[in-house]
């Protein structure tokens, strides 16, 4: 059974006795008195996987289930938006208030709380100029303008400082305490981090409220020292009253707790060699675990590996490996990439010997800079241990039938089962950051590209690709290759799967448009930007929804989405040159139509949309030919689709039920002109019940007041 890399929930599960140190805090905060009418915040400081949110987890444990606190607990790193970061903490704040069975002064905290986080909200019908206005539209077809306007009349009744006078009265009255969390703020980006304690000091200073705020604080006070231009430890200890200091873990604690982890897994293993083992563990792998959870992250690698693996190879090197594979993920690819470095031994002089010294030396040597755990000498000394030919390299020994004891005991030194170590994936669809160096370097032969591109798309693991794509985007794709690698995303990208993954998930075209701008900031010319769109898009052929997308994208940001077009500084291409994309594009609209049925496209309705903004007749008449027949028709209406949730009052039971948009079925065509068509369609009770032909006219007749 694999141990999710999580903190623990329950005292109970305190191994490393932190118990006391959480009552402390606890404590502390049970026997608070606001004298003032504002917060108290707590800090908690303490290192990467220092068990930061163990403790949080123990003084949970402690208060949320007293009368007089209210425990609320905020994850702001899990919010993709950092210009929605404080109004998103106000609006989840009052969901923890409203959601308990507390008395109606809470409920109404709640509301205000609610009203408040209106207040912290960017324009949101304005949308970002790195989001494409077509995946917003094609996704929620409607509902978006009505919301935002009843929010804004809301406003237009109540000031920021009334609104939170008034909630600072309930709290008052309340008579609880609100012990707020904010773990790890360390993982969040610079200017998030200011956010964030912006609100708690100013924004979310409230009476009878606690935050307790958890973080490393050395990577806390750089952000705010980059972010302030100032002293950020002088900024922080302006922010927290009351610090702690998570207590620190002895490398005693850490081992005996690695060991009782192995001795889980790996049992009574009949192969396991003590004394191997001794040399093994002393030689560099103790040096790998840091804290607690270094050894989780290992052992749950361990016992996938150990699980397949086991009687199949040697167990110690089977240890050993797997903590490279974890902890050095670039040497560990390296090995895989260089066997006849590691296997077997050094032939004699006579043959070839002391080059082969010279070349293991050399390959040590340059490996050194990929190093991310071990140091040079703790590294050395376990290659060392595990290959005898690297020791042979730094020494003039020589091991007469080594190569026969490593077959025998099927170790990671033996050319036989060499390979074996390395064929552990936990995630077949995962690419390794050998694996993306190797497809870049095929980029600038853009046919064996697109063919490398293809083939990753037919073994899933297109998305991996392209979002690991992004992380090579700044420095290591040679601008030579800027023009091949869009012409082939440019040109194969409808065939991509667009898998819904949830609201914080990034659709594929999305990721191809992020490729398409990192890439194209690169290069300060607008001209010789516009010239490798242009290119790509008359070159492409079996795609329309990226190209789609890419010019939406263009006329956002020259503003015609909303009422002000980006800076100048900022714009991608000229306007001038935009307009000639615009062009292309129905160039491209019209041939693509001329051979395929658009409403057969999975993104028929954002290419649609961006269509009727170009050249709105022609988008009418396109659509108004197709549904002459019965088939197009209810393709066109099963675009306009959304579905909601109902419950009756005797039912407990949530039923799914289809809506039309009539509004936007209305931008397209006249719907009086369908509807009796609609009613006179006959099809199949499947047809009948994935278009919804009866609920398409009962809605309309309701809409109507028919």
């Amino acid at each position: 059974m694999l141990i999710v890399d999580k903190p623990i929930k329950s005292r109970v599960e305190d191994f490393l006795d932190r118990k006391d140190f959480a009552d402390n805090i606890s404590n502390a905060i049970m026997s608070y008195s606001d004298q003032d009418n504002s917060s108290l915040t707590i800090g908690l400081y303490g290192k990467w996987g220092s068990g930061k949110t163990s403790i949080i987890s123990m003084v949970t444990e402690n208060l949320e289930n007293k009368d007089d606190v209210i425990v609320f607990k905020f994850e702001p790193w899990i919010f993709s938006d950092t210009q929605q970061l404080i109004s998103n903490f106000f609006k989840e704040f009052a969901k923890a208030v409203k959601h308990k069975d507390y008395a109606a002064e809470a409920k109404k905290i709640g509301e205000e709380l609610e009203t408040y986080a209106t207040f912290f909200e960017p324009i949101s019908l304005i949308p970002e100029p790195t989001v494409s206005v077509l995946s917003l539209v094609g996704s929620k077809v409607f509902g978006s303008v009505g919301r935002a306007g009843k929010r804004w009349g809301e406003l237009k009744s109540k000031s920021l400082s009334d609104t939170k006078l008034s909630i600072e009265k309930h709290l008052q009255k309340l008579n609880k305490k609100i012990l707020i969390i904010v773990d790890d703020i360390d993982r969040l980006n610079n200017t998030e981090i200011r956010q964030i304690f912006q609100m708690i000091k100013v924004l979310g200073n409230f009476p009878n409220t606690i935050y307790l705020s958890s973080m490393d604080k050395e990577v806390v006070i750089n952000a705010l020292s980059e972010v302030q231009k100032g002293d950020g430890s002088e900024y922080l200890e302006k922010i927290v009253n009351v610090p702690f200091i998570v207590p620190s873990i002895s490398n005693e604690e850490v081992h005996k707790f690695l060991f009782m982890k192995l001795d889980e897994i790996i049992k009574d293993d009949e192969s396991f060699d003590q004394t191997y083992w001794g040399n093994v563990y002393h030689s560099g792998y103790k040096h790998f675990f840091k804290n607690i959870r270094d050894i989780v992250r290992y052992t749950n690698v361990l016992r996938f590996n150990y699980g397949v693996l086991k009687n199949k190879v040697n167990v110690v090197d089977l240890m050993a490996s797997t903590a490279l594979q974890v902890f050095e993920p670039k040497i560990f690819e390296s090995m895989k990439a260089n066997k006849d470095l590691f296997v077997g031994s050094i032939p004699e002089n006579r043959y070839g010997g002391d080059s082969v010294k010279e070349e293991i030396k050399s390959f040590i040597e340059e490996s050194y800079k990929n190093l991310q755990s071990l140091s040079k000498e703790s590294y050395l000394e376990l290659l060392e241990e595990l290959f005898v030919k690297i020791k042979e390299a730094h020494s003039n020994t020589h091991y007469v039938g080594s190569s026969s004891k490593c077959r025998k005991d099927a170790k990671i030194c033996s050319e036989a089962y060499f390979d074996t170590y390395f064929t552990m994936v936990l995630n077949e669809k995962e690419l390794s950051s050998y694996e993306m160096k190797g497809y870049i370097k095929k980029i600038a032969d853009e046919e064996r590209f697109k063919q490398v591109i293809l083939q990753l798309n037919e073994q899933g693991r297109i998305t991996g690709f392209l979002e690991k794509l992004q992380d090579f985007t700044s420095t290591d794709i040679p601008k030579e290759s800027f023009q091949p690698l869009i012409n082939v995303l440019m040109d194969t990208g409808d065939a991509f799967p667009d898998e819904d993954e949830g609201m914080f998930s990034f659709g594929i075209s999305m990721q191809i448009m992020r490729i398409f701008h990192q890439l194209l900031k690169r290069i300060e010319d607008k001209k010789e930007r516009f010239e490798i769109i242009k290119t790509a898009m008359l070159k492409a052929e079996n795609s329309i929804n990226v190209m789609a997308e890419d010019v939406s994208i263009h006329m956002q940001e020259h503003g015609e989405y909303s009422e002000e077009a980006q800076p100048e500084s900022q714009l991608t291409i000229e306007n001038e040159d935009l307009l000639i994309l615009k062009e292309i594009l129905l160039s491209k609209i019209s041939t693509w139509t001329e051979k395929h049925n658009l409403l057969d496209h999975e993104n028929a309705l954002s290419i649609l949309y961006v269509w009727l903004r170009l050249k709105e007749e022609q988008a009418k008449e396109y659509v108004s030919k197709q549904i002459q027949d019965d088939s197009n028709l209810l393709l066109f209406l099963k675009l306009f689709i959304s579905y909601g949730r109902r419950q009756s009052a005797n039912d407990y039971t949530m039923h799914k039920y289809q809506i039309y948009n009539y509004k936007e079925i209305g931008r397209f065509i006249d719907i009086e002109t369908i509807i009796g068509r609609v009613r006179d369609i006959h099809v199949n009770e499947d047809k009948l019940a994935e278009y919804s032909v009866e609920n398409f006219i009962a809605q309309y007749n309701d809409e109507m007041k028919v």
